[in-house]
């Protein structure tokens, strides 16, 4: 049975939770759809219609969740197409939503026109996100002895748990540490060679489909 037939902008988190639980294959899946969205209209509508193939609400406030997932798939996989994203999701800013004092939520996706309004998790998370994908020295990915999380605030914490994501990381990130990660964890990041690290993450064949599917091109 059909539930709906739309995707809202918050539901761009899902990659990145997908990711923390290891399921990077489903990510990378999942967010090619909101990439698709995001490369047809320089921007994340606030609920995007998949069957009608346009945005049911128009306007963009400047949300973080899409880069969030970007953030994250590219701390997993290490594959420059996420860098790619992040500049293209830098320069639909810089072109469509910076003003002479700040940076303006899009009441229109479609025309671009502005709101007199920029929301405080634009700078608490959106920038943030954005920030660390590009930090590659930033002590938060240098430390591994740090435990943190984010919260879905972009706040950071302190953890004094083991935590599943950490190792799922720790494996993909250096092949060494095979010994430290779960047999589930190995089937989770095993795959994840230095050839496809440097590949697009979906055959280019799947991300036409993809990008047909929202109306786009690629």
């Amino acid at each position: 049975m059909m539930i709906n037939t739309w995707v809202d902008s918050l539901q761009a988190f899902f990659p990145g939770l997908l990711v923390l639980n290891g399921d990077i294959e489903e990510a990378i899946c999942c967010h090619a759809f909101y990439y698709a969205i995001w490369k047809r209209y320089d921007a994340l509508p606030e609920r995007y219609n998949w069957r009608l193939k346009e945005p049911d609400v128009r306007f963009y406030p400047l949300r973080p969740e899409f880069i969030e997932s970007t953030y994250l798939l590219y701390r997993a996989t290490k594959n420059p197409f996420y860098l790619h994203i992040g500049r293209e999701i830098l320069d639909s800013l810089e072109k469509h939503a910076k003003t002479e004092c700040g940076y303006a939520s899009l009441h229109n996706v479609l025309d671009k026109s502005q709101e007199d309004r920029m929301e405080s998790f634009f700078l608490s998370e959106t920038c943030k996100y954005l920030y660390l994908l590009f930090d590659f020295e930033n002590p938060l990915h240098q430390n591994k002895g740090m435990q943190t999380v984010f919260t879905t605030e972009g706040h950071l914490l302190p953890v004094n748990r083991n935590k599943p994501w950490e190792r799922e990381f720790d494996f993909c990130f250096d092949g060494p540490s095979l010994n430290k990660v779960s047999n589930q964890s190995r089937r989770q990041c095993e795959y994840i060679s230095m050839e496809r690290r440097f590949s697009l993450p979906l055959h280019r064949d799947y991300l036409q489909q993809v990008h047909e599917m929202v109306g786009g091109v690629t």
